[in-house]
């Protein structure tokens, strides 16, 4: 599916649990009468919008942060429909990044990532689940520093105890946001003389979390219920 590196993992990411004063500013008279202040300059920690998208194309949606909400066309097996992507504003020169599916698992099987039928879902099912939710890393940086946490989770033979240990601490250090989207129309056209069913269209509503106070240590070993 959409991002061959690591969102080729398993669902037994949480492997990882077994290795896992306030500063007050007083601005002088000069900087007050400055024509940019820091609270007109943040973006919103939140973003909420509604798109529609058609079979084969594509949605893009700048929402701030340096980031790129995208619906991407899937092909393969999962053909006719998308996968929900947060990818940078400006690609890094080496390689492309995506960076909900390092954030979101589980890996190797169907997940709210992908709006379409696979593994195992029909088309008319994978409509019905709703809404999606995701996560994502915030930066270049830190999805480098993710693909090396959740390979050390997916295959600790490969690591040494040290390595666990620093990738279980670098984990808590790694901020995530949060999405969902939900589906507020869909049209499914079925297949006929042995084509396969698709997603024709759908209308649908995103909100974005830039500061759920969440961090990929906390998706990739959740804490047990209180209780257990």
């Amino acid at each position: 599916m959409s991002s061959g590196r690591i969102a080729s993992a398993s669902a037994c990411s949480l492997v990882l649990a077994a290795t896992l004063g306030c500063a007050v500013c007083v601005s002088s008279p000069a900087q007050a009468q400055s024509p940019v202040s820091a609270s007109s300059s943040a973006e919103p920690s939140q973003v909420r919008f509604t798109g529609e998208v058609y079979d084969g194309t594509v949605f893009d949606r700048e929402v701030g942060h340096d980031l790129v909400f995208r619906l991407t066309p899937l092909t393969g097996d999962a053909a006719g429909g998308w996968v929900i992507e947060i990818v940078p504003k400006v690609q890094p020169a080496d390689e492309p990044a995506e960076f909900s599916g390092i954030a979101t698992p589980p890996y190797h099987f169907y997940n709210e990532r992908y709006l379409a039928g696979a593994y195992g879902y029909s088309t008319k099912e994978a409509v019905e689940i709703n809404p999606r939710r995701f996560n994502f890393v915030l930066t270049v940086a830190d999805d480098h520093i993710a693909e090396s946490v959740v390979n050390s989770a997916l295959y600790p033979s490969a690591a040494s105890d040290q390595e666990k240990q620093r990738f279980a601490g670098e984990a808590a250090g790694v901020s995530l946001g949060h999405g969902e989207l939900r589906i507020l129309k869909s049209r499914v056209r079925f297949g006929k003389a042995g084509s396969s069913d698709a997603i024709a269209y759908l209308k649908f509503e995103v909100t974005l979390n830039f500061s759920p106070g969440l961090t990929l240590q906390q998706v990739l070993a959740p804490k047990p219920p209180s209780g257990h």
